[in-house]
């Protein structure tokens, strides 16, 4: 045998080495043990109380299943209360008496030009035979549509234009000085739905103050309630109109 390989065998039999190669062996063993199977299942372990203490923190951990039924029926019936309570609110605050009927989309080009001839027809008329002058005969809204226009939202703003112009008319206003709709704005929830539209319409007229007092009631009235976005009033231009109302007022229009 090598003598050198013979020494290495005779050294690895002394107890001294032995013992040395034990101990390195515990530790060896020891570090694996901790690493692979003790840390672990501490993690383990950890996991578990967390997943424990937030089932017990759980409103609903101590509840059986026929008293989570009873909460479910109670956050349904909640939920449909707030539902007929926003319908309420739309019905009673919606500038319009029956805005579902006017039409959605589509090719509607006929109908909103029949329309707007007819409205507009019919408001020179009223203001003649209430001797207010109407100077923006064409109400400040195209009659015809351009091939990018939406024919539902130029629909309901001539709608907005309508209802603000019989408004001022019916409240004895002296003359209607200028009227057009401005663009929609649309408002939504966190969740992005789209909740109401508001059209906005820019009206200046002249006015005494009586009929001024009497015009700022009937907008917030039921079935043509308008929303103030923009209010000035000023010396009217004559001894004989008293007032210059200048003002941006919106339609609303829940979807």
């Amino acid at each position: 045998m090598n003598p050198q390989l013979q020494t290495a065998v005779d050294l690895l039999k002394t107890e001294r080495v032995q013992v040395i190669l034990i101990l390195l062996f515990v530790v060896l063993s020891a570090f694996l043990m901790i690493n692979f199977v003790v840390l672990p299942q501490m993690e383990k372990k950890e996991e578990s109380q967390n997943m424990r203490q937030k089932m017990e923190t759980d409103r609903f951990a101590s509840q059986s299943f026929a008293n989570m039924q009873v909460l479910a029926d109670r956050e349904r019936a909640n939920l449909s209360t707030l539902s007929n309570e926003w319908l309420r609110i739309a019905e009673r605050l919606s500038s319009f008496q029956n805005q579902a009927s006017v039409p959605s989309g589509g090719d509607r080009i006929i109908d909103y030009k029949v329309e707007y001839y007819e409205i507009r027809d019919r408001l020179l008329k009223k203001s003649g035979e209430l001797k207010i002058a109407l100077i923006p005969t064409e109400l400040g809204i195209d009659g015809m549509l351009k091939s990018d226009d939406d024919p539902r939202t130029r629909m309901m703003q001539l709608k907005a234009v309508e209802l603000l112009a019989d408004l001022t008319l019916d409240r004895q206003i002296q003359q209607l000085v200028e009227i057009y709709p401005l663009a929609p704005i649309q408002h939504v929830d966190k969740g992005g739905q789209k909740t109401f539209t508001e059209l906005p319409v820019r009206v200046e007229c002249d006015v005494d103050f009586t009929h001024l007092y009497s015009f700022f009631q009937s907008v917030f009235e039921e079935d043509h309630v308008f929303t103030f976005r923009n209010l000035r009033i000023e010396s009217g231009p004559t001894l004989d109109s008293k007032l210059r109302v200048k003002a941006i007022l919106s339609a609303l229009l829940f979807e």
